[in-house]
């Protein structure tokens, strides 16, 4: 087999170094063309051979590995880039609206790892049916559940990126609605009502004598528990470098049963309307440029999220992503 070479954790010549799984040659070559975007943030997100590699054996693994999301946070995404000195955001998709105010003195969470962070809650709080959750006496071994590698320090490293998110998010507060036309329900309250964290950021791997916890808010935790969303925590770890990546396996996944079990026909959606749900600023829609853009990011993600979960069907007509019914990725349990 002929060798292939790496440039800065890009593929040169994909075939060749995956040896065995050569009937994925063709989406994984799509792949990597893909990857070479347009925008910033997607040359940012490389394709690297070992995300492709770890894609392509969780389709070929049935095993797993159960976890949540809530059912609002899959329709209604975080902020994807800095929000500055924003102190509120909101997000809209149909009926389903999200507002995040910022608590204390910081400012908004955005990017991955929220949305990481968000998974975790999620889970436990299904899991444990409590508002008490325990993050653990070691910083580092809470980074391998949210499935961090580095521990990295630093002003831009993954220990102060992950203490800024933390702060961020645990900190806000959240309104959620559902509004149609002669009904509206509202909910709100703290992502987390109270938080007590030990670690020492300097030695992550450092065990400390009491555990860290959060306490989160009424209204927050009895959203996740009312309309939990099951999600393949292998395929969120794998994709964790891509915000937009991660907002579209969640909403997916959501989508795509619904559409499945009702025996609904496909879905269109106009890449404008995409851009609104999804995209970094709603306002820019109307930019053929931008929309063109963040189409080209969108189908670099499904063409990962496709290794990883075989049975995802989508179609791009013209000026439209068509979504597909088709079986989730992991086995639900009353995903509607």
């Amino acid at each position: 087999m002929a060798k292939s070479k790496r440039q800065g954790g890009e593929l040169e010549n994909v075939a060749g170094i995956l040896p065995g799984m050569e009937a994925f040659a063709p989406a994984l070559q799509q792949v990597e063309q893909e990857t070479k975007a347009l925008t910033k943030q997607g040359k940012h997100h490389y394709t690297s051979y070992r995300q492709i590699d770890e894609l392509a054996s969780i389709g070929e693994d049935s095993n797993a590995d159960m976890g949540f999301m809530a059912r609002l946070l899959t329709l209604c995404s975080l902020p994807r880039t800095d929000p500055g000195a924003r102190l509120q955001y909101k997000r809209q998709n149909g009926p389903y609206k999200l507002i995040m105010i910022a608590g204390g003195d910081n400012r908004l969470p955005f990017g991955n790892l929220p949305r990481l962070l968000l998974a975790w809650v999620s889970t436990e709080a299904v899991r444990t049916r409590s508002r008490d959750l325990i993050l653990g006496t070691s910083l580092l071994s809470f980074m391998r559940q949210l499935g961090m590698n580095s521990n990295s320090g630093g002003t831009r490293g993954d220990r102060t990126r992950l203490r800024n998110q933390i702060d961020r998010l645990f900190n806000a507060h959240v309104q959620l609605i559902y509004e149609t036309p002669g009904h509206k329900i509202t909910a709100s309250s703290a992502v987390a009502d109270r938080t007590e964290l030990w670690w020492d950021y300097r030695k992550p791997e450092q065990d400390t004598l009491w555990e860290s916890k959060i306490h989160l808010g009424e209204a927050f935790f009895n959203e996740i528990v009312a309309h939990p969303i099951p999600l393949d925590m292998r395929i969120l770890k794998a994709m964790r470098r891509s915000s937009l990546g991660l907002d579209l396996y969640m909403w997916l996944t959501f989508k795509t049963f619904k559409l499945y079990n009702t025996g609904a026909k496909p879905e269109r959606l106009t890449w404008e309307r995409l851009y609104i749900q999804f995209g970094a600023a709603p306002e820019k829609a109307e930019d053929k440029i931008t929309v063109r853009n963040f189409r080209n990011d969108v189908l670099r993600e499904l063409k990962k999220l496709k290794l990883a979960w075989p049975a995802l069907a989508y179609a791009t007509p013209t000026g439209c992503l068509e979504i597909k019914p088709c079986p989730p990725s992991i086995a639900p349990k009353g995903l509607l």
